[in-house]
């Protein structure tokens, strides 16, 4: 009997831990999450794509150019104004909100700011060094969202 349930626990884990990840996502070591950070401070970026709940919100944020620093500093200049957030990237382990083990991308605005609507917690889908593509499947709101930078 307590070999059974030794064997039940097993299985029990195995299936949670496979539910538990989305293969869109990048899974990420902390040496690649450190890399993707270097790749974010090496320039400038702009929005390329953003759409939320299938609406294309892109035209809204195209003059606005971003430049990730250090210490998650993160500044936006439109038309001269410079808009000050944080930025934040993290090997993610899971929890209620965002389930699955992957990078996640955080950007934090005030919510004075033209920029509050890109506030949140993203799952980065790819990255190379001329493109950024940012995910949120569905969150507990209903939202889905479609975030993309590019290298200005």
């Amino acid at each position: 009997m307590k070999k059974l349930k030794l064997l039940l626990a097993a299985v029990s884990l195995m299936v949670i831990t496979s539910c538990g990840k989305d293969n869109d996502d990048i899974l990420s070591t902390d040496a690649q999450v450190k890399e993707l950070k270097l790749l974010l401070q090496d320039g400038n970026w702009k929005i390329s794509n953003f759409v939320k709940n299938q609406e294309d919100l892109t035209a809204y944020y195209s003059d606005i150019v971003f430049s990730f620093e250090n210490n998650n500093v993160l500044k936006a200049v439109s038309a001269g104004n410079e808009i000050p957030g944080t930025w934040r990237i993290s090997n993610d382990t899971g929890n209620d909100v965002d389930s699955y083990f992957d990078v996640d991308f955080n950007l934090f605005f005030n919510d004075d700011s033209k920029l509050k609507e890109l506030r949140n917690d993203y799952s980065v889908i790819s990255a190379n060094s001329e493109k950024i593509n940012l995910e949120i499947g569905e969150n507990p709101l209903g939202n889905t969202v479609s975030l993309s930078f590019s290298k200005n």
